[in-house]
C-alpha cells in the first residue's frame, strides 16, 4: 500500500531538521571541546571533521534501530523509500548521511586533486591546461548554485529538502496527519519562487562579470612564449568575492573553517546567526581573523584551509 497521499510537507520536513541540527551540534561542540582539550594543533587540524562525526553519530544510532530521529518525532514524520511502501534500506540511509555532509568536501577534494594533477603534467598544450583550469574553477564555483537551486524547487514542490535523499530516493510521510500545516504551502512557494529569481540573477551578474574581467585582464606570458597558467589562475584569483556582499574583498578576514569574507560583512552576518554562511560551521567572533599583507589566490586559500 502507497502512502503517498501522507507525503510530508515543508513546513514538517523544515523543523524536523533543524531540531535535528540542534541535537547534532550539541555533540559537534562537545567532540571540539573534547578535541581541544587533547591538542589544540590537532583541533586546528580536524576541528572540521567534527560535524561530520557528529552527524554520522547521531542519525547512525537511529538508522541501526529502526527509530525516527528526535526531529521526526518532534514533527511526527519518517523516512520511507521511492515507492513509499516501506522503510528505506539501512545502507542507503547511511549513504544519503555521509553524501549530505561529506559529499562536498569530497567534491572539492576531488576537484582540488584533479588540478594539482594538471599543473604537474607536463605534456599537456598550456591552452589545454589553462581551459581545463577554467572549467575546474566553473565546477567549483558552481556548487553552491546547485544547493541553492535544490532548495528553491523544495520550498515549491515539497519533496526532498536533501539533495543526497534526492539522490538515494528516500522520502518523508506525515504519521500524524493532524500536524499538517497545509495553510502554510503558498508561503513556502512564494519563497521559493523569490528565492530561484535572486538565484537566477546572482548567477547572470557573476557571468557578465566573469565575462568583463576575461576580456580587460591581460595574459602574462613568460619569456619562453609559454602561457603561464599558475599566473592566469592568481590574476584571476585576484578579483576573490566575498559570498556575502558578492562584491572585492576588503580588509579580508578568515573563519575558524577557513573561508574568507570581508572584515564587517562576516561580523554583521555572525550578529544574526552564528553560522559560516558557506559551510553551515558554527564561527565566532573571537576566532575570526584578519588577514594583513596577504597575496588572495587559489594556492594560499587552498593553503589556509588545509
Amino acid at each position: 500500500m502507497s502512502l503517498f497521499h501522507a507525503n510530508a510537507g515543508q513546513a514538517e520536513i523544515i523543523r524536523s531538521v533543524q531540531k535535528d541540527q540542534e541535537h547534532i551540534e550539541e555533540i559537534r561542540l562537545a567532540l571540539s571541546d573534547l578535541l581541544l582539550m587533547l591538542s589544540q594543533r590537532h583541533w586546528y587540524r580536524y576541528n572540521a571533521l567534527c560535524r561530520l562525526v557528529a552527524e554520522i553519530l547521531y542519525h547512525h544510532y537511529a538508522i541501526a534501530n529502526n527509530l525516527q530521529t528526535l526531529g521526526e518525532e518532534y514533527t511526527g514524520i519518517i523516512q520511507v523509500d521511492s515507492n513509499y511502501v516501506m522503510l528505506p534500506n539501512k545502507a542507503l540511509q547511511l549513504l544519503a548521511i555521509l553524501l549530505e555532509y561529506g559529499g562536498e568536501r569530497l567534491a572539492n577534494s576531488a576537484l582540488a586533486y584533479l588540478q594539482n594533477e594538471i599543473d604537474r603534467n607536463d605534456e599537456l598544450l598550456p591552452s589545454a591546461k589553462g581551459a581545463l583550469s577554467q572549467l575546474i574553477d566553473t565546477v567549483r564555483v558552481m556548487v553552491p548554485f546547485v544547493r541553492g537551486f535544490h532548495t528553491s524547487l523544495f520550498y515549491i514542490n515539497g519533496g526532498k529538502y536533501h539533495i543526497s535523499k534526492r539522490l538515494v530516493g528516500i522520502n518523508y510521510v506525515l504519521i500524524r496527519n493532524a500536524l499538517k500545516e497545509n495553510h502554510s504551502m503558498l508561503g513556502y512557494r512564494v519563497l521559493g519562487y523569490a528565492t530561484l529569481v535572486q538565484l537566477v540573477l546572482t548567477l547572470v551578474a557573476r557571468y557578465r562579470q566573469y565575462r568583463g574581467e576575461s576580456k580587460s585582464t591581460p595574459i602574462m606570458a613568460p619569456a619562453g612564449g609559454q602561457t603561464s597558467v599558475a599566473s592566469e589562475r592568481t590574476v584571476d584569483a585576484s578579483h576573490h568575492q566575498c559570498a556575502l556582499c558578492m562584491n572585492t574583498l576588503q580588509n579580508i578576514s578568515v573563519t575558524q573553517c577557513g573561508h574568507m569574507f570581508c572584515w564587517q560583512c562576516i561580523f554583521d552576518w555572525v550578529d544574526q546567526r552564528p553560522l559560516c554562511p558557506i559551510c553551515r560551521e558554527t564561527i565566532k567572533k573571537s576566532r575570526i581573523v584578519r588577514l594583513q599583507n596577504i597575496a588572495v589566490g587559489h594556492r594560499s586559500v587552498a593553503h589556509m584551509q588545509a
